[in-house]
């Protein structure tokens, strides 16, 4: 079995784990504020690319291209996560009349494997030495 590969998923999920903690950190305490949960979760996505960005470099993709490329990419791949996440919380909360917490933890789970194999295959898609 290839040892990159559960490196990288390790880092996958260590870098996309803080970064949705600080996603769902935000949405919450916008939600408290008064925000719409929607608006919120938006915001909070944000915020958790922002900081996801460097992590996944460091910590899942650490042979990845040069950041001219990987960076634009990244923003790219995150709007359309961003509509997923948008989306499928939109669909779970208002649709589906699911509590905020639930709908952003199933929404979150569903982006994040659509993430995986879009930063694997076109994003950080790393260099072979």
């Amino acid at each position: 079995m290839n040892t990159v590969f559960p490196r990288q998923l390790q880092g996958f999920v260590a870098a996309g784990g803080l970064a949705t903690l600080f996603h769902w950190l935000v949405m919450a305490a916008l939600v408290s504020a008064g925000l719409e949960p929607t608006l919120a979760t938006a915001s909070g996505s944000v915020s958790g690319a922002v900081l996801n960005y460097g992590l996944q470099r460091r910590l899942a993709f650490r042979n990845a291209g040069p950041h001219i490329i990987t960076l634009w990419r990244y923003i790219g791949s995150c709007f359309v996560a961003w509509l997923c996440n948008l989306f499928f919380f939109f669909l779970f909360n208002n649709v589906l009349a699911l509590p905020v917490s639930l709908s952003q933890i199933v929404a979150t789970g569903l982006v994040a494997a659509l993430n995986y194999i879009v930063y694997q295959r076109l994003v950080f898609h790393e260099q072979t030495r």
